[in-house]
């Protein structure tokens, strides 16, 4: 067994999932705090990745994990944090694990006791919802509608479950929204397609509502984003076939983009994306990329351009380097010139895709639910550098934590980094 040793960067520990905007209120260069890493982006630069691995070569750990799930892993400090379902004998069973970042011994595993079961997908269960992991607690979701707060070192704070206090909507396709931190709350959204439908903020202490917003009805699965732009915090809520934005502090609607309505309407899976003053998102689950400026003082947003084809349906959207990448289901590449939306290059990589990609020091890293993952060059001219194989089934999308990749497969957790 190999071991990694990581370059710890201290400073201030990031208070979730934050966009560009919060640069400077991120965590050291190890931590990956929740859905797609500090600044909610797929985005670690000023590391020392590698580009090519197997199951055995660059592999610094793996562990096998009990039973599987398509939540991603989070990282603070020396430990990594992932959800998993497991079944046995009929009955089922939501697990927290957490493990040592260096070694992947595993630290902890819990089991706060299953709520009301929901349908799912065949290639997902009801692990699909990514943790959040602050200094001081880890806030875990599952598709059931769930949430709960634990210490890092195991220790369940609270659980709130959804569904008693809302009611059973018997959702599709279970509850997938994996939660965002605020200064002020936790953030789980309510949507379905019977409705009402509320945006829900839990006290952090206590993980009892501490205020709820009116939603439309329907069902979205995408996560909200947390944005700093012209000395304004936004939340940007996706669903319904519109995008719209609260003030992160008074909780107030700020303005709508988009024109949907109707109960039937939004179900969206891909998270939108910030980057230079951007927003890069669909509206709907089969619908065109489009591209807003954000603007100052609560005014909505001034559209730049929208694409002409249907962007992903599963994968969220990458913005690197002035590109915006789409990694289509079907497993084809999509890059645009995040400015001007003009089409740089659309390039089939093979196998179907659900996780998202991520970016790091010039590199674009996609995977397929193959087991492999693609290394190609960021930039307007497609490159494909490296193919790599695990082998599992990879749905998750991994995180970066110092100089590894962390990837979770349907049965293991890797570590990826140089071999030493």
């Amino acid at each position: 067994m190999h071991f990694l040793h990581y370059l710890a960067v201290f400073t201030l520990v990031a208070l979730g999932p934050q966009p560009v905007g919060f640069a400077a209120e991120t965590s050291r260069a190890t931590d990956w705090p929740a859905w797609r890493g500090p600044a909610a982006d797929g985005v670690a630069d000023g590391r020392n990745l590698p580009i090519r691995w197997t199951q055995t070569k660059n592999v610094l750990w793996s562990v096998k994990l009990p039973g599987w799930g398509t939540s991603s892993p989070v990282v603070h400090g020396n430990r990594i944090f992932v959800t998993s379902e497991v079944e046995a004998d009929g009955s089922k069973s939501l697990l927290t694990l957490c493990f040592d970042r260096q070694s992947g011994r595993e630290l902890w595993r819990h089991d706060f006791g299953f709520g009301v079961n929901q349908r799912t997908h065949a290639k997902s269960n009801l692990a699909a919802n990514t943790p959040a992991v602050t200094d001081d607690a880890l806030y875990v979701g599952f598709g059931n509608a769930d949430l709960a707060r634990y210490t890092h070192a195991g220790r369940l704070i609270w659980v709130s479950r959804y569904i008693p206090k809302f009611g059973n909507p018997k959702m599709a396709w279970g509850y997938n929204v994996s939660p965002l931190v605020l200064n002020d709350a936790v953030l789980l959204p309510w949507d379905h397609h019977t409705g009402p439908c509320f945006l829900v903020g839990l006290d952090k202490q206590t993980g009892e509502i501490a205020w709820q917003k009116d939603r439309p009805i329907g069902t979205a699965h995408a996560t909200p984003l947390r944005v700093k732009h012209h000395g304004q915090e936004d939340i940007l809520v996706l669903g319904k076939n519109r995008l719209t934005a609260f003030d992160a502090v008074t909780h107030q609607e700020l303005w709508q983009y988009g024109e949907g309505s109707g109960p039937f309407n939004g179900e969206i899976i891909s998270s939108p994306v910030y980057g230079d003053g951007m927003v890069f998102l669909p509206l709907w689950r089969q619908s065109a990329i489009h591209a807003i400026r954000l603007r100052g003082n609560g005014q909505p947003p001034e559209p730049v351009w929208v694409n002409e084809k249907p962007g992903p349906v599963e994968p969220s959207l990458l913005y690197y380097r002035g590109m915006l990448y789409a990694l289509k289901d079907n497993g084809v590449l999509v890059c645009f010139d995040g400015q001007t939306g003009h089409e740089q290059y659309r390039e089939p990589l093979g196998g179907e895709c659900n996780s998202s990609p991520i970016a790091s020091d010039g590199h674009i890293f996609a995977s397929n639910i193959l087991g492999t993952t693609f290394v190609i060059k960021a930039g307007p001219k497609f490159e494909l550098l490296a193919t790599n194989e695990l082998a599992e089934r990879i749905t998750a999308s991994p995180a970066i934590s110092g100089d590894a990749l962390i990837y979770r497969t349907d049965s293991h957790l890797y570590c990826i980094g140089h071999a030493r």
